[in-house]
Formats: C-alpha cells, structure tokens, sequence
C-alpha cells in the first residue's frame, strides 16, 4: 500500500550558520519575529530535540495533541517526530533550545558516550518544572551559551565550549525531568524496551505475543510488568501508541481514514472507527477537522 503523503509541516534543525554545532538557543520573541504568524502557529512535525523553559508569563503549548499549561519554570521537552503547536498567547516569554539528534547520540567522543547516558532522555516527561534553583542555574547557563553561540567566528573552540555548556544545561534539568530515582529496575527497562520495539512496529499494531516472543519473555510477563510501571495492561500501551500514529497520520497526511485504517492493520474502516472512538473519544474524520481548524 502507499505512504500517505505528507501535507503537515516536517520541520528539520536547518539553522546555516550553527548547522556545524547542531545547538540553536533563542528567545520565544526572537522566534515570533523570525517566522510569519501563519507559520508561526501552524501544526508542526519536528525532526529535533526542542526544550522550551516558560521565563515569563503564562501560556501553553500543544505536544501530540496534549495541551500543556505553562508558568514561569515550566519545561516543555519535544521529541523528533512528534507533532507541536504554539498557541498565541500574549505576554507569554520562554527560553527555546532547538537540538540536532546528532549531537545527543552517544557516539561522537568517549566522553559523550559516558555523559549521556546520564541525562535519561527516555524518562523525560513532556512537560515538568524546575525549582527555584533550577531556573537560576538554567538563566546563568543558557546566557554563557547564548554568548557562545553569538561569537563571530564559530570555530571548533566555540563547538566544544557550545557542546559543553549544552551538556551542563541538559544535566541540570535532567534533575527535574527524572528526580532523584534509582537506578531503573528490570522491569522498567523491559517497558522502556517495548516502547523503543512499538516505534518501529507501530505501522504493523503487532500483537502482545509478538512484541513477548522478541523479548523472550511469556505474555502474562510482559502483561504484568506493563501494569506494575504503567498502570495499564501492555495491550492498552500497543492502542495508545496505535491510537497516537493515527492522529499524526491524520492530521499530517492527505490519506483517507479509510487509508490510514488500512495501513494501521484493520481490515475493516469500520472497526478502525469504533478503535480509534474508543481511544480518542471522537471519529478519525472529526479530529482531523477539528486539527485543521487550528492551523
């Protein structure tokens, strides 16, 4: 069956002059003056790490059609791939770190591959506050980068000290993403495991059985260990995440949902709208409008 073609905006790091560091820091004004209104608030696909900390103000921000409130201190944190929007709000004044994935890929140098592990990215929430402290370690740090990235010549001195800084920036809010928890138990990294696997399968919404047997582990295992750290059944994990390819699907492509059903894996539209009723409390077509009357 074809892809759907795409319709919503995909939006890559593409910043010329800071593409060889793979870090861009602006104000959330300096970026209302750089893009039109229309793009501005425009659904949005992303294919970075953007962290966006509210400075001033309150406002909100829609992540995979969540809608987050914000005061001064909270910290939106968007992965590459999920769907955003900013929402018009005055007043509103917020610090936006924009991340190529290659830069947080532990693969560059031995100390990356030591340091970023560290950060858990994986347990990030998508959205979380810092303390008092956290935000005036935030302010202090962010400004050194900011510094950094406005040197006139950006050589590979300027790199390391971006990278660096970004490094100290990451760990500080990495404190408030994940708390001070131990480290992750058996059964946490087989639910981390099972998320990485349905990212890759979604397309095929593959059975418990299935995603058990790549895992080595029984049915009832996998069952258990998803309602002991998610508090639902791994079943109920593999329809969100089912559920949420759907909504991007719809609101990112021209596909029909008749279409979309069929390359989810329902064989009858029918069914595809009572699963997708069930999960997200409206028809396919209905949230699509209602998505699209929003850009």
């Amino acid at each position: 069956m074809p892809q759907p073609r795409k319709v919503l905006r995909q939006t890559r790091f593409a910043n010329e002059r800071l593409g060889p560091i793979g870090v861009e820091l602006m104000s959330l004004s300096e970026l209302r003056a750089r893009v039109s209104a229309r793009l501005m608030f425009e659904t949005e696909r992303v294919e970075f790490f953007m962290v966006l900390v509210a400075t001033a103000g309150r406002g909100e921000h829609l992540v995979d059609f969540e809608r987050f409130a914000l005061r001064t201190g909270h910290v939106v944190f968007v992965r590459p791939g999920q769907v955003q929007q900013w929402q018009p709000t005055n007043g509103f004044e917020a610090d936006v770190l924009l991340i190529d994935p290659a830069v947080v890929q532990p693969t560059a140098s031995t100390h990356q591959q030591a340091t970023m592990p560290l950060l858990r990215m994986e347990e990030w929430p998508a959205r979380f506050k810092l303390g008092a402290d956290g935000l005036t370690a935030w302010r202090s740090l962010a400004a050194l980068l900011r510094r950094e990235l406005d040197q006139p010549l950006l050589d590979e001195l300027s790199a390391a000290m971006a990278h660096e800084l970004l490094v100290c920036l990451m760990l500080g809010i990495s404190r408030s993403a994940t708390g001070h928890a131990a480290a992750p138990t058996v059964q946490a990294m087989l639910v981390r495991s099972l998320r990485r696997e349905l990212e890759g399968l979604v397309a095929t919404r593959p059975s418990v059985a299935l995603l058990a047997r790549r895992f080595r582990v029984s049915t009832s295992t996998l069952a258990r260990t998803c309602k002991e750290v998610l508090g639902h059944s791994a079943k109920a994990e593999v329809d969100r995440r089912v559920a949420l390819e759907a909504q991007r699907l719809l609101v990112h492509s021209t596909s029909t949902s008749v279409a979309i059903g069929e390359l989810l894996g329902f064989d009858e539209p029918t069914n595809f709208v009572k699963f997708f009723r069930r999960l997200v409390g409206t028809t396919p077509e209905a949230f699509r409008q209602a998505h699209r009357l929003r850009r």
